[in-house]
């Protein structure tokens, strides 16, 4: 093996160390479990930085194709590493250069191809250094955390615009797209939803309706196969991110703890992770060479994957905090179910190979 597959695979699996830490991590905050070292305390930095931070640096190290470009999620997880291994003060820095390091390779994209995929991905990607910045500076990481949501947000944006493009937005759609990523960033630098959450609601809905309304799921919806399924994660998610805007509104973090407990998970699993479910069987081939594919049972988790978010929903308007639980083995067995599924498709994949 070369040494661009094995730091490709080894990158992954680091990521896919750290989703089971952040979920671990997760479970442990609820009282599910013990705690196991800083887990608990770190499962947002675990789960945006070292596992997604790692996956879309991969991502883009693999687009732009050079070596040297796998510097960049290498750092991060190193970063990872470090943060599993209890050493959190000397992983922020590398997770900060790493995080650069994503910006300026998706800033060269923009100079070769200025684009407004390109121009998105670029501000997005700025967000992780960012909020990793404030984080060094002594912000908690909960205060922390709504930055590096909304790196995970812009990059789905991003990729959702170029893989929709045949659809074409106007130039009026694409201006206030662009209009609504600047109202989006503006909340987060006047440290919203924490110090108000007005700007951040509004902007938030404005961009899950925007995707609502120019996404080609709308369209694909009515296929069959993979294209089907993908189109129905896909709303569902921005389903969701229509919900946490709400839920900023109507329950400011910064004046209930269960509205941010519902503005959180609405983003990070109802729309993070519906997004992830529908865009899995097209990335990771693309970045791990790994050959899974679409089969129709992954419906089952999908699905169950809505019920846990909408359970954790409302559990959260009720406040019924010794409930939690539920939806958060929901989620995970949504988790380890689709993985299997995924990895199943290889097995029976490599099988059909040999048998030809």
């Amino acid at each position: 093996m070369t040494l661009t597959p094995f730091l490709r695979i080894a990158l992954a699996v680091t990521a896919a160390a750290s989703l089971v830490a952040g979920l671990t991590g997760g479970l442990a905050r609820l009282g599910v479990v013990a705690p196991v070292g800083d887990l608990a305390d770190m499962h947002g930095a675990i789960m945006a930085s070292g596992f997604f931070g790692t996956l879309i640096s991969l991502e883009r190290a693999v687009a732009d194709g050079r070596l040297t470009a796998l510097l960049v999620p290498a750092l991060s997880g190193a970063g990872a590493v470090l943060l599993l291994c209890g050493y959190a003060e000397a992983t922020a820095p590398l997770f900060l250069v790493a995080g650069v390091g994503l910006t300026l390779l998706t800033a060269l994209s923009t100079w070769k191809l200025p684009t407004l995929f390109t121009a998105l991905m670029t501000v997005a990607a700025a967000l992780w250094p960012l909020g990793t910045l404030f984080w060094i500076s002594g912000r908690t990481l909960p205060e922390v955390g709504y930055v590096w949501l909304g790196f995970l947000i812009l990059t789905v944006v991003a990729e959702r615009i170029e893989l929709s493009r045949l659809l074409r937005p106007t130039l009026a759609a694409r201006g206030l797209l662009v209009l609504l990523v600047a109202l989006f960033v503006l909340a987060l630098a006047l440290g919203q939803p924490w110090q108000g959450s007005a700007l951040l609601s509004v902007a938030l809905a404005g961009i899950a309706l925007w995707l609502l309304r120019e996404d080609i799921a709308l369209r694909t919806v009515r296929t069959q196969g993979f294209a089907r399924f993908s189109a129905l994660m896909l709303i569902c998610g921005y389903g969701w991110l229509l919900v946490a805007a709400a839920s900023l509104s109507l329950l400011p973090p910064g004046e209930s703890v269960y509205g941010h407990d519902a503005a959180i998970h609405a983003i990070a699993v109802g729309f993070i992770l519906s997004m992830v479910f529908a865009h899995a069987p097209i990335i990771l081939p693309a970045v791990t060479g790994a050959p899974v594919r679409y089969v129709p049972i992954l419906y089952l988790p999908a699905v169950l994957l809505q019920i846990a978010i909408g359970l954790r929903i409302t559990f959260d308007a009720m406040e019924a905090t010794e409930k939690l639980h539920c939806p958060a083995w929901l989620t995970i067995a949504a988790i380890v179910i689709y993985v299997i599924l995924l990895l199943g498709t290889m097995a029976v994949r490599s099988r059909t190979a040999v048998s030809v």
